[in-house]
């Protein structure tokens, strides 16, 4: 389990924690429903079958709490891949839903921190990577204040959750320069 309060202010809000996914939390989430536009990002998986790839040990899925409230999931690896993106350089790559009810709720910087604590102690990453739908603008706002930074935009032959165009965006630790 990893804890995760806000660096500016340690006493500010709860911790975030990030637990390994279970059974019950992959078909939590798996049906959330997001209003549009981010309806794309709807799990669109039978329950069965979203248990059986979030729960695959290489998708490395984790469930994020906030004063035990169900808030988010993340995966860490190849399931934050866009086909068709150039992810050169080694590195970890962090796909991150958030709970619907959440979304534009302004806590957005805690969840992202909360998995880029969790990457960091687990992984002990050379870079952190994040692929994000151009078109999403509040996602791509809270990444890059938390200090990732577009590398690359690329484009698909056909639509990957709603949209063609992605920005790659990067973090590189402090200890590895």
């Amino acid at each position: 389990m990893m804890h995760c309060q806000s660096a500016s202010n340690p006493t500010a809000a709860p911790m975030v924690e990030l637990k390994p996914a279970t059974e019950q939390d992959v078909r939590e989430f798996a049906a959330w429903r997001y209003d549009p536009p981010y309806d794309v990002y709807d799990i669109d998986m039978t329950p069965d079958d979203a248990v059986a790839y979030f729960l695959e040990p290489s998708t490395h899925c984790h469930t994020l709490f906030d004063s035990n409230v169900t808030v988010g999931y993340c995966t860490f690896g190849h399931d934050a891949k866009v086909p068709g993106g150039d992810y050169g350089p080694e590195g970890i790559d962090i796909g991150l839903g958030v709970k619907p009810d959440q979304t534009g709720s302004g806590e957005g910087t805690r969840f992202v921190a909360a998995a880029v604590a969790h990457a960091l102690v687990t992984f002990d990453p050379l870079q952190l990577r994040v692929t994000i739908a151009t078109g999403n603008t509040r996602a791509l706002r809270v990444w890059s204040g938390v200090g990732f930074s577009e590398v690359s935009r690329f484009a698909t032959a056909h639509d990957v959750m709603g949209s063609r165009e992605f920005a790659i965006l990067t973090f590189t630790p402090s200890n590895h320069p």
